[in-house]
C-alpha cells in the first residue's frame, strides 16, 4: 500500500513524540496556519495550534528581516510549563513541537531539525 505525505508526515510526527517522552505535541502547519498532520496530545487542538504558529512564525521571521538578520528558522519560546519550537521545514511548512517543563532542549531540537529535513523532502516530492 502507498502512503500518503499526511500518513508520512503523520509518522514522523508519532516517532518523534515516542523518541521523547517530554514531547506533548507535534504539528506541521503551512505557513498559512493549515494542519498538514499532527500528534498531539488530547488537550491540544492542531487547528488551534498551527494557526498561533504560524503568526508567530510570521512575526519572528519579519523581526529578523526589518533587523538585518535574514529569514529566521527556528523560534523558540520558554514558558513556566515547558517550551513551544518552531521550525522551518522546506520554504512552505512548519514543524511545532510542545514540550514539558524541564525537557532536554538540545536533544529535542537535534531530532526536530533532522525530522524537519525529511518533512521538507516529502513535501517537495
Amino acid at each position: 500500500m502507498n502512503q500518503s505525505r499526511a500518513e508520512k508526515i503523520h509518522e514522523m510526527l508519532e516517532r518523534l513524540r515516542t523518541m521523547d517522552t517530554d514531547i506533548q505535541g507535534t504539528a506541521v502547519a503551512t505557513n498559512e496556519g493549515l494542519v498538514i498532520a499532527s500528534s498531539l496530545a488530547a488537550n491540544l487542538d492542531e487547528e488551534r495550534l498551527s494557526a498561533i504558529c504560524a503568526a508567530a512564525a510570521t512575526v519572528t521571521c519579519r523581526t529578523s528581516e526589518e533587523l538585518d538578520k535574514g529569514e529566521s528558522t527556528e523560534v523558540h519560546i520558554r514558558t513556566p510549563k515547558g517550551y513551544i519550537l518552531i521550525m522551518r521545514s522546506g520554504a512552505s511548512s512548519l514543524l511545532v513541537a510542545i514540550t514539558r517543563h524541564g525537557a532536554n532542549l538540545g536533544l529535542i531540537l537535534l531530532d526536530m531539525r533532522g525530522a524537519a529535513s525529511k518533512i521538507a523532502s516529502i513535501l517537495e516530492q
